[in-house]
């Protein structure tokens, strides 16, 4: 039975990896492992997930709502600076159906260490090749631009792949500016963790009693997770601004690589 202070750490380490280019699903499969917390599923990283919608919202809602306000007043209009809801609605079209199509072996993938270590290499790997290549904004992507984001956000439903990471990557291929890329990030983020969180609570809360899991615990995990994604989003924009995004390469590969050899001699499985 997983014990609050095990939920707190694990909200934490959600938070903090969620905007960080290190991956949160693989440090939270490590972390489970680590401290022996069973899983129920994908309820736990569902629950923590919502935490860190909270912290885009914490951070970036008073940007989103004068986008939403200006949409609203022309929602037809797909040159004006309503256009980022479109584009953001295209990305999360790709994501989802994507996500929807290949849902049950991506699940299945959570269960295995070795694999999410190895992605975590391939993510210090993506990290090592960005770079800024224009300076437009968000408005400016195209809709294949927004495409091509959303194939990213959807590849990273494999643990082990940084959501942050692989997004801001594509998004700075693509030809936004560092800032820019960041924002468009995490904004995207909204919609996809939205919509696979409250799929995956509504489909598995049920099963929470059996695995220890309690509301007063889950509400532990999703407020530690709140508190420390909204930190490290303020951080992290700092970081890319400074242009310092493939420094986490080091980190991904290190971490990635000891799992992986600790698992292999049989030390986490």
């Amino acid at each position: 039975m997983p014990q609050t202070w095990h939920l707190a750490v694990l909200g934490i380490v959600q938070g903090l990896t969620e905007f960080l280019p290190v991956s949160s699903s693989a440090h939270l499969v490590f972390a489970e492992a680590v401290l022996g917390v069973p899983r129920a599923g994908v309820l736990l990283e569902a629950v923590v997930h919502l935490g860190t919608v909270g912290a885009v919202l914490l951070v970036y809602g008073r940007d989103l709502a004068r986008v939403l306000a200006v949409w609203l007043r022309r929602p037809l209009d797909l040159g004006g600076p309503g256009r980022l809801v479109w584009l953001l609605a295209c990305t999360s079209l790709v994501t989802g159906a994507l996500g929807f199509a290949f849902r049950e072996p991506l699940e299945a993938s959570f269960a295995s260490v070795r694999w999410t270590a190895l992605q975590l290499v391939v993510t210090g790997l993506v990290l090592w090749f960005t770079g800024e290549r224009s300076r437009r904004r968000a408005e400016e992507l195209t809709w294949q631009d927004a495409g091509w984001i959303g194939l990213a956000q959807a590849v990273a439903i494999v643990p082990g792949i940084s959501r942050s990471g692989i997004t801001i990557a594509a998004a700075l291929w693509r030809g936004l500016a560092r800032e820019e890329a960041a924002r468009y990030s995490f904004l995207a983020s909204v919609p996809a963790i939205l919509g696979a969180a409250a799929f995956s609570v509504g489909k598995e809360w049920s099963a929470a009693g059996s695995f220890g899991y309690t509301p007063s615990g889950m509400l532990v995990a999703f407020s530690a997770a709140l508190a420390s994604g909204a930190a490290a989003i303020v951080w992290l924009v700092n970081v890319v601004r400074r242009g310092r995004l493939r420094s986490f390469s080091y980190y991904c590969w290190t971490v990635g690589g000891t799992i992986f050899v600790v698992s292999l001699l049989g030390g986490i499985r």
